[in-house]
């Protein structure tokens, strides 16, 4: 019985940010600069206003167009950097707008051109002011390029961890998908094995019951005998009831019961039996020479027959029924032949034909059933033997 573990656990998914953590992040650095760049100013002038402006007001939309901003940034800065008593600002704006586009930019091979090609184009504007041609060089490089790398870096990890996390999800639903798809072929079991014990025993008993009430009078003794095998299909049953139900329950005692030997094909015999004794004339037939099965095919043959002899027993109107093997070298095969009207489930559910054909194919076969062509009803299956055998079907 497939046990379903306890749910998993899906990784915490982080909150969405609100629109003022937004604004905040992206104006409290630019305040900050502005702020400072002015207080700097020895002689507050309109040209450091102005130096604040070009280099510092940019720096709102740093998160929305990186690269537009770097250059923008960088323009204003090479712009004012000779006229500026604080340089430090242009050089903190640029940092930034360096950062940002490490962290914002998808495209790793293009924002890192963008950005060196951005750092020469300062270097020359810088040393176009007559300034120190070491500095000139260097500075905008080991500025620019620094920041950039951690931006890249804070991206690189960002982008692997929700690469996890959707990876974490997929698995989470793929493992979901299989237990449900385990929950729901174990439940088809459940449903097929109650539906072959309880509704060949209740088809039994139901005939000789019948029997027994006709014959009541006339004759008790034959009564008597319709009653006591009645009796004994209820036990037969109550048995498989309480092996199947002990391999369903926790219980120690239960599951031992459960895991008692199943009904195989050694049990046909007995089948057939019962079946007689409820009134339906069947025989069994043997051809080839039988062989050691697996567990499962052993339990397989037997359910499938049992169900199309509970059909029989229905709808065949107590006609001759032969249940066949053929052993062949890569396979059985199983027929079920009755000399009656058209059986099956026409008058029921129909879970009893859907039950033998999954039952077939869940051992690597194949079931059909159907009407005769001179008349009857046949059911075979082809079961394989081996792992590596193949079935080839045979008209019906």
């Amino acid at each position: 019985m497939v046990e379903a573990p306890d749910r998993p656990v899906r990784p915490e998914t982080p909150p969405a940010r609100r629109w003022w953590y937004e604004i905040l992040l992206a104006i409290g650095p630019v305040a900050a600069l502005a702020v400072l760049g002015l207080l700097t100013e020895e002689q507050p002038r309109v040209g450091g206003l102005e130096a604040t402006i070009l280099v510092v007001l940019p720096l709102v939309a740093w998160r929305v167009w990186p690269t537009a901003i770097l250059v923008l940034v960088s323009l204003g800065a090479v712009l004012t950097v000779a006229e500026s008593p604080a340089p430090w600002v242009q050089v903190c704006a640029v940092a930034l707008a360096s950062y940002s586009v490490g962290e914002r930019s998808g495209d790793r091979t293009r924002s890192a051109l963008a950005v060196i090609l951005i750092a020469s184009l300062v270097s020359l504007g810088v040393l176009a002011q007559d300034a120190d041609a070491i500095e000139g060089v260097v500075l905008p490089f080991t500025v620019v390029v620094p920041t950039w790398l951690l931006g890249d870096v804070i991206r690189s990890r960002r982008v692997e961890a929700q690469r996890r996390a959707e990876a974490i999800e997929r698995s989470l639903l793929e493992r979901e998908e299989r237990l449900r798809l385990a929950a729901a072929e174990e439940r088809r079991h459940v449903a097929r094995e109650l539906h072959d014990v309880v509704a060949h025993a209740v088809s039994v008993m139901v005939i000789q019951a019948g029997a027994a009430r006709q014959v009541v009078q006339k004759s008790p003794s034959q009564a008597e005998e319709s009653m006591l095998a009645v009796e004994s299909t209820g036990r037969e049953a109550m048995t498989e009831l309480r092996r199947f139900l002990g391999a369903l329950s926790d219980d120690e005692g239960e599951e031992a019961a459960g895991l008692s030997p199943q009904p195989g094909i050694g049990d046909l015999s007995a089948l057939l039996d019962r079946v007689r004794e409820a009134g339906l004339p069947a025989s069994l037939e043997v051809d080839g020479v039988p062989m050691a099965v697996p567990s499962s095919l052993d339990v397989t043959v037997y359910r499938i027959v049992q169900e199309a002899l509970t059909n029989a027993l229905r709808y065949a109107r107590r006609a001759a029924t032969l249940v066949r093997l053929s052993w062949e070298p890569q396979q059985l095969r199983v027929e079920i032949l009755d000399d009656g009207p058209s059986t099956g489930d026409g008058e029921g559910s129909g879970r009893g034909l859907v039950g033998m054909r999954q039952r077939a194919s869940l051992v690597g076969g194949r079931l059909e059933a159907g009407p005769r062509v001179g008349g009857g009803y046949a059911v075979r299956a082809w079961l394989p033997i081996g792992p590596s055998s193949s079935v080839e079907a045979e008209p019906a």
